[in-house]
């Protein structure tokens, strides 16, 4: 079991619960990830802390279209709408550099 279950277990939170909300956090940052790769950017998972889903994001760059790579707030927009869909507990996305 990963140290975060065991935290969210110590909780009386539901493992299947925790381990369900790990698993949207993943699939999320594996789809933004995707999207922003074609520029050579990366988006990877730190953290899904209560309520918080917490990312790093490595812009990429574009010298075609640099209007076309993604801001850090117009990724956090967009991944707070997609987790607000699919798992609402999550109530935040932070993006770190």
């Amino acid at each position: 079991m990963s140290e975060r279950a065991s935290e969210d277990n110590s909780r009386g939170e539901p493992q299947g619960e925790s381990q369900g909300r790990e698993a949207i956090a993943s699939q999320v940052v594996t789809q933004f990830n995707e999207i922003v790769k074609p520029d050579g950017g990366e988006v990877s998972l730190i953290a899904l802390e209560p309520g918080v889903l917490r990312v790093r994001y490595v812009p990429g760059q574009n010298d075609e279209c640099e209007s076309c790579v993604m801001t850090s707030d117009a990724l956090a927009a967009m991944m707070q709408d997609m987790v607000a869909t699919l798992e609402p507990s999550i109530e935040r996305v932070e993006i770190e550099h």
